[in-house]
């Protein structure tokens, strides 16, 4: 999960096949220019909104689009790739959306199995949980596409919300669908 803006930017650059070093050069900086922005040093600003696009588009990611989903407790769901999908591609979804749902099941007894789920195995189950509903919803939009029905058709409402909830004193988001 993206959960800090420079999380996002270390992730785009490490989705950039020269990493780092590649990112700066790519975005017509020095290495150190770039750490300086990235940790505000020397009197540097942090990225603009513009440069952190550019980064996303650069790297090929959509690191900075979830940090903002996550800062407003929202999940991204990618929709653009099922316009035209035929029944082997609605299969492959459909194993992927299993696959989650298989991992976020481990985790589940693996986090229980002590009786307490703590900080770090929260945020690794909120995470699984949220790549197990874009899976399921990308698989729900394929089927959608391959029987005629497009997303821009408006035919679907799905509204989504994240709700703040303290369980045993902890905070956690739950989602309503």
């Amino acid at each position: 999960m993206v959960d800090t803006i420079n999380t996002a930017v270390r992730l785009m650059c490490k989705a950039h096949p020269h990493g780092r070093l590649g990112m700066a050069d790519d975005m017509g900086m020095t290495i150190d220019q770039f750490h300086n922005h990235l940790y505000r040093k020397c009197g540097s600003r942090f990225f603009s909104m513009d440069e952190l696009q550019q980064m996303e588009d650069i790297s090929g990611s959509t690191y900075l689009a979830e940090y903002f989903a996550n800062r407003k407790g929202l999940t991204l769901v990618d929709i653009s790739s099922v316009q035209h999908v035929d029944k082997v591609d609605l299969f492959d979804i459909e194993m992927q959306s299993n696959a989650a749902a298989g991992e976020l099941a481990i985790a589940k007894r693996e986090a229980a199995a002590d009786g307490i789920i703590d900080k770090k195995e929260l945020k690794t189950l909120t995470g699984l949980f949220h790549q197990k509903m874009r899976h399921q919803m990308h698989g729900f939009f394929g089927f959608l596409a391959l029987y005629g029905v497009g997303v821009s058709d408006h035919n679907v409402d799905l509204f989504m919300v994240n709700r703040k909830a303290e369980v045993a004193g902890m905070q956690i988001q739950a989602t309503e669908v």
